[in-house]
Order: structure tokens, then sequence, then C-alpha cells
């Protein structure tokens, strides 16, 4: 029982160092060769981990074959283009200025359900709003609106505003994110002090707090349902 439980563990760690070699990408984002290798890699796993007599290295070995080609077929595909359009395939125009394209409807094997699904997923509900709907290689649907229905941005009105970075997270569940201190420069002892002036004294009954680029703090205590926003830097300080 010991050997299964041990070997399922390496065997896990196995698994979850090669998909972290492959990079950063969600289920709904892999290519078709991507995914290829996600489902060789469990099966890898599943047939040591299931018969004892296997030795771990025939489902390890192989693991580490296939993060190799990975990395070499990625290569590839990031300085030849035309081996990236044959692997990964090119975004397809499934709508253009507002008529569904049906030929290549038919050739993604993408019905109209799917279409009016993915339009309504955009937050549009009428169609007749809709002026490109494109499917990307990745299988993501992108919608855009007609430029008589999308939302008013500030340049339309001449208006100037001041660009937003990310916000700096620096309270986390109790807990002080050091290295976004460090990365804004600033102090623990003007971190507490700040959060006292809010009323948390004690930074461990702080369930977030962040700071954006505006100089204004965010902040919410465990167990509260109110938050609390209120200028802390002047905005030419708030800079990460």
């Amino acid at each position: 029982m010991l050997t299964i439980f041990t070997r399922s563990v390496l065997l896990y760690i196995a698994s979850l160092l090669a998909m972290r070699a492959m990079g950063k990408r969600e289920v709904g984002q892999l290519m078709p060769f991507e995914l290829v290798v996600v489902i060789m890699i469990a099966e890898l796993a599943a047939t040591p981990m299931g018969g004892v007599g296997i030795p771990l290295l025939y489902g390890i070995l192989p693991m580490i074959a296939l993060v190799v080609c990975h990395g070499l077929i990625t290569g590839l595909c990031m300085r030849w283009q035309p081996f990236r359009a044959w692997m990964s395939g090119q975004p397809t125009v499934l709508m253009r200025n507002g008529v569904i394209c049906e030929k290549q409807m038919r050739k993604s094997a993408i019905d109209l359900n799917d279409l009016m699904e993915s339009i309504r997923t955009a937050g549009i509900l009428d169609p007749a709003e809709v002026g490109t709907v494109v499917l990307e290689p990745g299988g993501q649907v992108n919608v855009f609106p007609k430029a008589d229905f999308r939302s008013v941005a500030p340049n339309d009105l001449h208006l100037t505003v001041p660009n937003e970075g990310l916000p700096l997270p620096l309270v986390m569940d109790g807990v002080i994110q050091q290295d976004n201190l460090i990365r804004g420069k600033l102090s623990e002892s003007w971190l507490r002090e700040t959060a006292s002036e809010s009323g948390y004294p004690d930074l461990s009954s702080v369930l977030f707090l962040c700071l954006n680029t505006q100089g204004q703090m965010l902040i919410q205590g465990k167990g509260s349902t109110e938050t609390d926003l209120k200028s802390v830097l002047p905005p030419e300080r708030a800079v990460w």
C-alpha cells in the first residue's frame, strides 16, 4: 500500500513538473499539439501508477521526451510562421460587417447555436449589433460590436484620463506581501500605520489591502461586508 502511495505521489510531481515546463496556459487555450501532449502525459502517469511491476522510469522518461518535443515544436512555431500556421491554425472570421460567413462556419464546425451563445456570452443580446466575430486558434470566440454600438470611451468625448497601472496587493488574508512592499518602495511601519488609521491596528485581521496607481488604498477586514477606499499617497508617488 505504501509503495502504491509513494509511486502515485512521485508520478503526480513528475506530471506537475512536466505541465509546468510547458508554460502557463488554460486548458481552453491549448493548441492541438499541446492538447495531445497533455493527454499523453496523463496516460503515461496512469500506467505505472496502476501497475506496481512497471518501473517508474517507464513513465517519467517518456514524459521528459514529450516535454522536449513540445519545446522544439514551440520554438519552431515562434521562429517559422508557416509552421505555426500549420500546427496551430489561424484566426477564422465567423462574422464580417454583421454578415455570417457560412463557409467559415461549416469549415470550423460551428453552428448558429454556438455563434449565438458566444454573442450572448460577450454581453450582446441583439445579433444586429455585432460587427465581427473571430474564432481564435485556441478555440476562443471573440465578439466585436459595430462601431455604432460600442461603449463610449473617454477619447470619444475628447477627455484625458490618467493611465492606470496594476494595483499593488500589500496584505492578503492577513499576510504582508513583502515583495510588493519592496516593489512599491514602502515600509512595513508605513503600512501598519496606514492600516491602523483605517481601523485595523492588527494586520492579521485584514482580509485584503491593496494600493492603486492613483495613491488610493482599498482595505477590507476579515468577516466584514464593507470596504474602505481612501487616498494615502500622492499619485506621483504611486509608481512601481
